[in-house]
């Protein structure tokens, strides 16, 4: 594979999950959220591998070139599957980063799964309980949040995100960026590929689609634990699908987490500034070696 980065195949937690791997030394687990794969972690792969980090970023559950089964799609299954990802790659304990969807897996599984995630770094994502309290209290995020509505009516986004070999996905990270440098049509070109076909979608989508029903039926949300594990959660300011003031509660979910904003910046933050996002993290995982 180019950029010195490697293909290969783990089986975990009863699925065949596609990676890209670069380096050697430590484990860090790469998480990508929607309508995303391995690919947005590129810049990512190549600054943790000189650092001296292996580097290992899957395409999720249903999404790119990994398995898409009918079911699974509980949050609660996908910290297992990182979890089991971590295992599967030879580590008992890893680092595990996540952005969006990957944010909230990885929330999850630092929650869960501590004897597999020795420290955890969230990109634009909110803890699932901050989330929820945010949507009871704040009708700014209400409307913020009016795709992930969209996205649960039946087969109609599907379609409206294939057609046109899904050229709805390029006006959507340029529209959702500042800098729309590295939003070109080549950059976007491996996430429009993953939504060619509606059937490709519909795995993609049950994220949403399983959590409005866990969300319907909270009380059997088993509570969160305060996580002990170093944390950092790296925020872009100019995020127009989640608002500033999700941030402050995160001092009661994690009793270690650094709080780093950059500004200038929308959501797909590790593509729209990576440079700032990597010494954020090299920096962080420096200083929090040895803990965890």
């Amino acid at each position: 594979m180019s950029d010195g980065f490697d293909a290969i195949e783990v089986r975990a937690n009863g699925v065949r999950f596609h990676c890209v791997s670069a380096g050697t030394g430590p484990l860090v687990l790469l998480v990508h959220g929607f309508p995303e794969r391995w690919f947005s972690w590129r810049a990512q792969l190549s600054a943790l591998a000189a650092a001296g980090y292996r580097a290992v970023a899957p395409d999720l559950r249903g999404y790119g070139l990994s398995e898409k089964p009918a079911s699974g799609y509980e949050i609660t299954n996908l910290a297992k599957d990182v979890a089991s990802l971590v295992r599967a790659l030879g580590e008992d304990r890893g680092v595990v980063v996540g952005h969006d969807w990957g944010g909230a897996i990885t929330w999850e599984a630092a929650s869960r799964h501590p004897d597999a995630v020795a420290r955890f770094a969230v990109l634009n994502c909110p803890h699932p309980e901050v989330m929820r309290r945010t949507f009871l209290r704040s009708s700014a995020q209400l409307r913020r949040s009016w795709y992930m509505f969209a996205f649960l009516l039946p087969w109609l986004p599907e379609r409206l995100l294939s057609r046109d070999g899904g050229a709805v996905l390029e006006a959507m990270f340029r529209d959702m960026a500042v800098d729309r440098a590295n939003f070109t049509a080549e950059h976007v070109a491996p996430f429009r590929e993953s939504v060619a076909r509606a059937a490709d979608i519909t795995p993609m989508l049950a994220y949403y689609r399983r959590a409005r029903r866990r969300a319907a039926t909270p009380w059997t949300v088993a509570p969160y634990p305060v996580i002990e594990q170093p944390g950092l959660l790296l925020w872009a300011e100019e995020d127009k699908a989640l608002g500033l003031e999700l941030l402050a509660p995160h001092t009661r979910v994690a009793r270690n987490l650094r709080i780093e904003r950059i500004p200038g910046c929308g959501h797909f933050v590790q593509q729209e500034q990576p440079d700032a996002v990597n010494a954020h993290l090299l920096r962080w995982l420096r200083e929090t070696a040895g803990a965890g």
